[in-house]
């Protein structure tokens, strides 16, 4: 008699984010309970603990995996390995754009950017690619002009995409990338305005031929 095989751990997460997601756009993040998560996907809370012990976390998932995605990939296709700003600008263009692309993504998102520990942790996690970045290519800045590109440049981008969402006009999407991507680069305190302008427009270009059906595809997190 042949047994049915359990599913593997990525299988697993994958359903608790797919079933997390579905109720997070359905009846919003603060109405979804760990409880309900656990019993739409089929197992105990328990067993939901072993994978994500609060909702945060599976937010913070969520993200996380999203920005590691833009993030090889933009690594994988540059044409110069060597140019951490403009890997950098991409990535950011790259990932307001996938946001704003995808109306599930972009809901959770904004879910998200309401709680503290979230938007603290997204933070983190750009902090970290921007630190490896510069690390690999043997780049000098700052950690502290890091974390102040990061934060503020985070705070700017929550807000404008909020009101963007909400249908306020001049709010439209490539001003905003723009803004955001200008203000961080500018905080990096190592290159002057007239060279941002230049890093921003070539980024917004690269950001403009990239694949965004390809990063929702290799998410599995919005296919129900």
């Amino acid at each position: 008699m042949n047994e049915l095989k359990s599913p593997t751990i990525s299988d697993m997460e994958r359903n608790i984010l797919k079933i997390s997601t579905e109720l997070f756009l359905n009846q919003g993040y603060d109405k979804t309970t760990i409880r309900q998560i656990a019993e739409k996907s089929g197992i105990g809370r328990g067993h939901l603990y072993y994978y994500f012990k609060k909702k945060e976390d599976i937010l913070i998932h969520i993200f996380k995996q999203i920005l590691n995605k833009i993030y090889d990939d933009v690594i994988e296709n540059s044409d110069d390995k060597t140019e951490i700003l403009l890997s950098y600008a991409t990535i950011q263009c790259i990932y307001t754009y996938t946001l704003v692309l995808n109306e599930k993504l972009f809901r959770i998102y904004l879910q998200g950017s309401n709680i503290e520990i979230v938007r603290r942790a997204a933070q983190d996690i750009l902090i970290d690619l921007c630190k490896k970045k510069a690390k690999d290519m043997n780049y000098n800045i700052s950690e502290k002009d890091i974390c102040f590109s990061i934060t503020i440049g985070y705070a700017g981008e929550c807000e404008l995409l909020k009101r963007f969402y909400h249908g306020e006009k001049n709010f439209d999407i490539d001003s905003i990338v723009k803004s955001i991507i200008s203000t961080r680069l500018l905080l990096l305190n190592i290159i002057d305005y007239k060279q941002v302008c230049l890093i921003v427009d070539k980024a917004m270009k690269e950001a403009k031929k990239f694949d965004y059906n390809n990063i929702i595809e290799k998410l599995h997190i919005f296919e129900f």
